[in-house]
């Protein structure tokens, strides 16, 4: 993977999990059921979205079933923050 590739879904990684975080101590303080619920699809949505192709070849599996997986976790993070929306 290049370094630029690289670094880049680091910040990535670290902006949504500093969004998740900050999510959960908004639950925690508030006991606001909403915001762990954000805090929960941006850790998918962040997962989801970094993960990369050097995950196919380390773990020997098919693009096609890498592809369900990072949908998956998507759609999962989309769902959990609207749901904190109208939920």
């Amino acid at each position: 993977m290049r370094i630029e590739l690289f670094v880049g879904k680091l910040l990535v990684m670290a902006l949504g999990l500093l969004i998740a975080y900050q999510g959960f101590r908004g639950y925690r303080r508030n006991q606001s059921e909403p915001m762990l619920f954000v805090s929960i699809g941006f850790i998918f949505l962040t997962i989801g979205g970094t993960m990369g192709c050097s995950l196919i070849q380390t773990l020997n599996i098919s693009s096609a079933t890498f592809g369900v997986a990072q949908t998956v976790l998507i759609a999962l993070g989309m769902g959990c923050v609207l749901y904190s929306l109208y939920g």
